[in-house]
């Protein structure tokens, strides 16, 4: 029996005052220009990325027959898929925080990702099954899969337009210097 699923990218629940949605951000940023995307990481992450000049394709949890992608964002807001416990909203990314050195994320043109989540299948090969289940996940976690964008390929250091840090305190993106960064322990 041949089970064919069509992903319609459904956006979560609307919930304006909840402490548990993703990150907060200054009300007093503008939204990124639509030409550019973010990659959610963490610091510990972001030092790899820096010190070997690119953002890399992830091989975790990928079949072998898949081809590796690279995950991104439309969205100006915490990525909840990147958050490395299995522990939905503010709860979940401070812990993350906390263990994996600071909540980070790089902008990057909107080119270095031209995909959506509904290219997987067709650009890295991943199954219906296994999007369906992406799906699942990122919908449980508080992601918005119309946000989501992809590449399978390098997006190397001199594209990135800003790198920067989640200030929990004041809930905004505080950029850093990539040099500094680099150099830190």
């Amino acid at each position: 029996m041949k089970i064919t699923v069509h992903l319609i990218p459904i956006p979560p629940p609307h919930q304006p005052d909840s402490p548990d949605s993703s990150a907060p951000t200054d009300s007093s940023e503008q939204p990124p220009p639509a030409d550019h995307v973010f990659h959610y990481t963490t610091g510990l992450k972001l030092r790899q990325i820096i010190l070997s000049g690119h953002i890399k394709p992830s091989t975790a949890g990928i079949e072998p027959h898949e081809k590796p992608v690279a995950w991104f964002s439309t969205s100006d807001r915490w990525e909840p898929t990147a958050t490395k416990v299995p522990i939905p909203g503010m709860p979940g990314q401070l812990i993350t925080a906390q263990i994996q050195r600071g909540l980070a994320r790089i902008r990057v043109p909107a080119s270095c990702a031209p995909y959506g989540f509904e290219d997987l299948t067709r650009i890295a090969g991943t199954s219906h099954e296994i999007c369906r289940g992406l799906l699942l996940a990122g919908l449980e976690l508080g992601s918005d899969p119309t946000t989501w964008r992809f590449t399978p390929e390098l997006v190397p250091a001199s594209f990135f337009r800003e790198v920067a840090f989640l200030d929990f305190q004041t809930g905004t993106w505080l950029a850093v210097d990539l040099a500094e960064l680099a150099t830190r322990n």
